[in-house]
């Protein structure tokens, strides 16, 4: 493979530093400071291994998609290493895999970089794998470890390495042999020893143990650590756990760090790569094409990006003896299989809409999560390959490295900065490294939902910025609304001219529209909310779980410890400031916050709970106290809602009724002739934001002869009907229609899925309540009829059915 000019450029400084290092006698700070730095140096950090010895290393900071394990791979040649031991650590699974096809791989271009290096003696090892000490001595042995394992200090992984085992004995002298056991440990003083059985250490020579861990020391690796700002985490305690535990107590000949962002007070960074290094070799796509939606559905989003990626592929086809398929990566809020709902979009919301809405075969679209790997086993670089779509939340986060994916769509309901946060890496690289003549396949895309553009592009730069491109920020251009939401007019159809279309609000009684804050919220009863008094049941589960945490004090993350060792009885883990802070979205009054967190740790510590179980399980804990705690304010605020219903304080009737407009403005997309029906209230019926089951639905109603009018409710019409509750959300039913009888229909359309939850029992609650106390009111409508009303939510099973 043949090295960009900035890869050529940090291999000739590295092999730079080697040779000072060598004529400085191995002493990594003198090597340091006679190094010919590009920029002003930092400070040398210093590092030692348990024998005391000073540990070289040094960092390449290497923008994402810039090539950091080819870098890795040709470094080990700059180090004169031709047989020996090297650990090449890796953050996480994903890009452990990616490594382990690569270095696994003969003909893979890593691997022949490693031939080469080692004269065509190379073994690949993983952590379990048998390998002798004549393997060390006659080859080079790159053995692969993930991060995520060996870091966690009491974790299975990570103790598997100070397991004794007879496989790892020609390591070390014969038990027996202790004059050769007291050479051994003088040049290896940092080896794990026990004591022989009946004598003191300080009688006898101790004995060696044969663990993998003290193989690591007597071999003395070089260690490659891929992404080292992930390995050290956060927080200074943090980072000594790591250094301590695992990286210096191995005692490496030498670390090499490769990092987009390294952490100066950290790393010692010997050279820079920036982002404009890669525009010039033609690494990634520049511009970043940011189009914000603002308010904009999300199915009409992904008709909008269907129509972008079409474009892109009509592009490609231009291109000859060259092949790029355009794919889109879209996040969305959930991907577990057991938590679809209606509060988050989920993946197979998207999946659903994109196969059976806008008609995309089954296999270009595929859902990549935890739960659900669709994309195991695929090729996406293939020219065989199908897939276009890529649905995903965390899982293309590491180890991304498909070239074809041009735009990134974030649908996810959470903020722009969480949402582009590790994703923008996935749609930067540039098919084949080479630019095609053709600008928009030149560039990337990224669509985001339930934002603005300023707040998009912000976010944007500070991405950029965590991938190692702070200096391409000038390269954001952006288009705010997407340019291709086209507003349309639907009128109130000429029959139903003089229709009176009225339908009931829940209002305060002098009118207003109910504010769920100031009519429900501030006159919770606040006293009578109390700590939940049995939480003891909780312990089977909670003993299972990870102990190694965050320790918070004064409100400040300050590092993390194993929680199962014994805490020194002087120190307070529990901070109440802190705990409090974490209520105050569900408990507004922070000193009955404070009361209720003092309530609940007090009945733990009378069940033997100390305060280490309490800091252990903390997370678990908070979460049981806030659900419990909101259970009690939604039982008192249903009770108050329909008190107050009862009293006249909240109104639910037609004296002062919602009418709907003449007209109304509807976003759409260009050329949406909108659909047909001979009964809707408004038309045309822009029905492409409509799902599968609403479309049906609204078929049925369309069809009932016993139907006045019916309207779709289109959600993103502000001024459309809802409905105000015992909670804070407002529930927006999906269709309102009238039938000639004068009784009134409010009804939201779910799938079957969804029965059952939460959020669907709490909408049927609400709207049973409504619809009896309505119906008790004998209003009188304008035909002399007395008007009833049906508040339901309708199951996709039940369309069929007669609502009457």
């Amino acid at each position: 493979m043949e090295l960009k000019k900035y890869q050529a450029r940090v291999l000739e400084q590295l092999s730079r530093w080697f040779v000072l290092l060598e004529k400085n006698d191995w002493k990594p700070s003198v090597a340091w400071e006679d190094f010919e730095h590009d920029a002003a140096p930092h400070p040398h950090i210093l590092r030692k291994d348990s024998s005391k010895r000073s540990i070289p290393h040094i960092c390449l900071k290497v923008p994402t998609g810039g090539g950091k394990t080819l870098l890795a791979a040709e470094s080990l040649a700059r180090f004169h290493r031709r047989t020996g031991l090297v650990l090449w650590m890796v953050p996480n699974r994903a890009i452990y895999d990616q490594t382990k096809k690569a270095l696994w791989t003969r003909d893979h271009p890593y691997r022949l970089v490693l031939e080469r290096a080692s004269g065509g003696r190379v073994k690949v090892l993983e952590k379990d794998d048998n390998f002798s000490r004549n393997d060390i001595d006659h080859y080079l042995c790159i053995m692969l470890v993930s991060l995520q394992a060996a870091n966690k200090v009491n974790s299975k992984e990570f103790l598997r390495m100070y397991r004794e085992s007879e496989r790892y004995s020609d390591f070390f002298p014969d038990v027996d042999d202790s004059l050769r056991t007291t050479k051994f440990l003088d040049t290896y003083p940092g080896l794990d020893t026990v004591k022989s059985s009946g004598l003191k250490r300080e009688e006898t020579n101790p004995r060696i143990k044969h663990t993998l861990a003290n193989v690591f020391k007597v071999c003395r690796p070089i260690i490659i650590l891929d992404e080292a700002h992930k390995a050290y985490g956060s927080g200074r305690d943090r980072l000594e756990v790591v250094l301590k535990q695992w990286v210096n107590r191995f005692d490496p000949f030498l670390v090499l760090e490769l990092s987009a962002t390294p952490d100066i007070e950290r790393s010692n960074v010997l050279v820079e790569v920036s982002g404009l290094d890669l525009k010039e070799e033609e690494m990634i796509k520049l511009p970043i094409e940011v189009t914000a939606h603002g308010d904009a559905s999300w199915q009409h989003i992904l008709m909008v990006v269907q129509a972008e990626l079409e474009e892109l592929h009509d592009k490609s086809s231009l291109i000859e003896n060259r092949h790029i398929r355009p794919m889109v990566v879209v996040r969305v809020s959930r991907t577990g299989l057991n938590q679809r709902d209606s509060k988050r979009l989920h993946a197979e919301d998207v999946r659903e809409h994109l196969t059976k809405n806008l008609g995309l075969p089954d296999d270009e679209v595929r859902i990549q999560s935890s739960d659900t790997k669709e994309l195991n086993g695929i090729d996406l670089m293939s020219e065989d390959c199908r897939v276009k779509w890529i649905i995903t939340k965390d899982a293309l986060k590491e180890g991304w490295d498909c070239s074809n994916a041009y735009i990134l769509v974030l649908l996810d309901n959470t903020s722009a900065k969480i949402t582009v946060t590790q994703m923008l890496g996935r749609v930067l690289r540039q098919p084949q490294g080479k630019l095609t003549e053709i600008p928009e396949l030149d560039r990337c895309y990224i669509h985001c939902g339930n934002t603005d553009v300023d707040t998009a592009v912000e976010h944007t730069k500070r991405e950029l910025e965590q991938e190692g491109f702070s200096n391409l920020q000038g390269f954001i251009v952006h288009t705010g609304l997407d340019k291709a939401i086209e507003t349309k007019r639907a009128t109130r159809r000429v029959q139903y001219a003089r229709e009176m279309a009225r339908l009931p609000q829940v209002l305060y009684r002098d009118g207003s529209e109910l504010d769920y804050e100031k009519h429900i919220l501030y006159q919770i009863k606040w006293d009578d909310i109390v700590a939940p008094s049995a939480w003891g049941d909780l312990k089977p589960v909670l003993d299972t779980m990870s102990s190694y945490v965050n320790i918070v004090r004064d409100g400040m993350s300050v590092g993390t410890i194993d929680t199962q060792l014994t805490m020194p009885p002087d120190r307070e883990y529990f901070d109440l400031e802190w705990y409090t802070r974490q209520m105050l979205h569900k408990v507004p009054n922070p000193w009955k916050a404070a009361t209720l967190m003092r309530e609940a740790k007090d009945y733990l510590e009378q069940q033997g709970r100390d305060q280490s179980w309490i800091h252990k399980h903390r997370s678990d804990f908070l979460g049981t106290l806030l659900r419990d705690i909101e259970r009690q304010v939604d039982e008192q605020a249903e009770t108050l809602f329909k008190t107050k219903l009862k009293a006249g304080d909240i109104k639910f009737d037609m004296d002062i009724p919602f009418e709907f407009k003449d007209w109304y403005e509807v976003p759409t997309v260009p050329g949406d002739p909108g659909l047909a029906y001979e009964k809707s209230l408004f038309s045309p019926v822009y029905g492409r934001d409509m799902n599968t089951i609403e479309r049906r639905y609204a078929l049925f109603l369309d069809q009932d002869k016993s139907i006045r009018w019916w309207h779709r409710i289109a959600a993103q019409v502000t001024e459309d009907y809802r409905l105000q509750g015992w909670r804070k959300d407002y529930v927006y039913p999906d269709f309102v229609a009238l039938k000639l009888n004068d009784r009134i229909l409010v009804h939201e359309t779910k799938g079957n899925h969804l029965a059952g939850n939460e959020d669907t029992i709490y909408k049927q609650r609400l709207l049973r309540c409504l619809q009896e106390h309505f119906n008790s009111s004998g209003i009188i409508s304008i035909h002399g009829k007395t008007m009833t009303a049906d508040f339901t939510i309708v199951f996709e099973d039940e369309i069929q059915a007669s609502r009457a």
